[in-house]
């Protein structure tokens, strides 16, 4: 087992209010493998924030959205999903990229950019129905290669 998979493993991801998957733990637990520059030092890093992205992506020719998970440590060494956030451009003439969905973990909340505002996501049906939708379809384009940069940060 490399010195990585003993601070960050699919074992010592705390469960969330959604349905995360250990496909999706996994997923994260993959891609830090993947950056052995990242393995030494970990264990004093408080967070761990991946960002996938599809380079084509863009307003005019659509493509992949960007996505941000972001993990906190806890005291005990567990580890805990602080978001997980899905982007997307907005705006006709001078598009940007804003939050389409966000899971706050942290403060108990989802956001749908269709809904206008966040809502609670404790015994919220909806928002645990979006959220396997969500993840299935993540996991699903990330298996086929579809996230061609994967940025991750430590802190």
């Amino acid at each position: 087992m490399s010195e990585l998979q003993t601070i960050i493993t699919t074992a010592n991801l705390v469960p969330t209010l959604l349905p995360v998957s250990n496909k999706l733990n996994q997923c994260l637990v993959d891609a830090l493998n993947q950056r052995p520059e990242l393995h030494s030092g970990l264990e004093e890093t408080n967070s761990v924030t991946f960002n996938f992205r599809d380079k084509s992506y863009s307003a005019e020719n659509g493509g992949f959205h960007p996505v941000e998970i972001a993990l906190t440590k806890e005291a005990d060494n567990t580890w805990r999903y602080a978001y997980i956030t899905d982007f997307a451009f907005v705006g006709n003439h001078y598009p940007e990229l804003a939050k389409e969905l966000d899971f706050d973990f942290l403060s108990g909340e989802w956001f749908a950019s269709y809904l206008g505002d966040y809502s609670s996501i404790k015994n919220n049906t909806n928002a645990a129905e979006l959220y396997r939708l969500w993840e299935g379809n993540f996991l699903a384009y990330a298996s086929m290669g579809m996230y061609d940069e994967i940025e991750i940060n430590v802190s």
